[in-house]
């Protein structure tokens, strides 16, 4: 049975007012060791040195290496994306911070990540390959999960992303008109199989340079299937921005 529309987005309201007084009333505080960590950014530098960083990686899909090159898969079945920044690994504690902000709404653990993303963005744009994208588009959600979370944490993270970086976002480009059961532990192909067909594109992106924005990438079906579309209704390339990226173990 689903919580009421007010109980959700009220619990969602008042977690983020409280999370926006915190700035201007509290220090920095660390989210992983709990101390004051000498900053506006909730971590400390011991415990921001001490992250699962996603380095070295395929420069084409963001999976996790251990030397820096184009993995297999990518060289075998390039994807439709064109580049991937994904700054963490989605490990401990990496895995905890994106749970209890997407699960729980815990916005102070989302700005965080959001912030370190940010980093990698810029960071990246010495890269001469690199280019800001012409539009931010999130991931969606089909309505009865963001009904039942309150919220899609890549509509989030891309208001976040469009406000620090000034670039547009539309939050209604891509909807997904058909539910689809959890993917957590399914492998690529069940992955596939489940996420076909599942998206609609909802307004013109011809000529356009398109950034996906979502909080994990696990096996890339989803942000795949997505880029296939873009490409195919005229994009001119599309990159993907997420917090972390999943290995290839896991």
């Amino acid at each position: 049975m689903y919580p009421s529309a007010k109980a959700v987005f009220d619990r969602v309201r008042w977690t983020r007012l409280l999370h926006r007084a915190s700035y201007g009333l509290l220090p920095g505080q660390c989210l992983l060791c709990g101390i004051a960590s000498g900053r506006r950014r909730d971590l400390c530098a011991d415990c921001q040195a001490a992250l699962p960083f996603n380095w070295p990686a395929c420069s084409r899909c963001g999976l996790p290496l251990t030397t820096p090159a184009v993995c297999g898969r990518c060289l075998v079945n390039p994807p439709a994306f064109h580049h991937c920044i994904a700054p963490l690994r989605y490990a401990y504690p990496v895995d905890r911070l994106v749970n209890s902000f997407k699960h729980r709404g815990h916005f102070n653990r989302g700005t965080l990540l959001a912030e370190l993303l940010v980093s990698a963005i810029l960071t990246s744009q010495n890269n001469p390959e690199s280019a800001f994208p012409d539009l931010l588009a999130p991931v969606p959600l089909h309505w009865r999960r963001q009904f039942t979370r309150g919220f899609n944490q890549a509509g989030w993270l891309s208001r976040f992303l469009s406000r620090r970086l000034a670039i547009p976002v539309d939050q209604q480009l891509l909807s997904r008109h058909r539910h689809t059961p959890h993917q957590q532990g399914q492998s690529r192909k069940e992955r596939l199989t489940n996420i076909r067909g599942a998206f609609q594109l909802k307004a013109p992106v011809n000529g356009k340079h398109i950034g996906l924005v979502d909080d994990v990438m696990t096996t890339g079906t989803t942000v795949g299937e997505l880029s296939d579309l873009l490409m195919n209704a005229g994009a001119v390339r599309v990159d993907v921005w997420c917090l972390a990226r999943t290995p290839l173990e896991n």
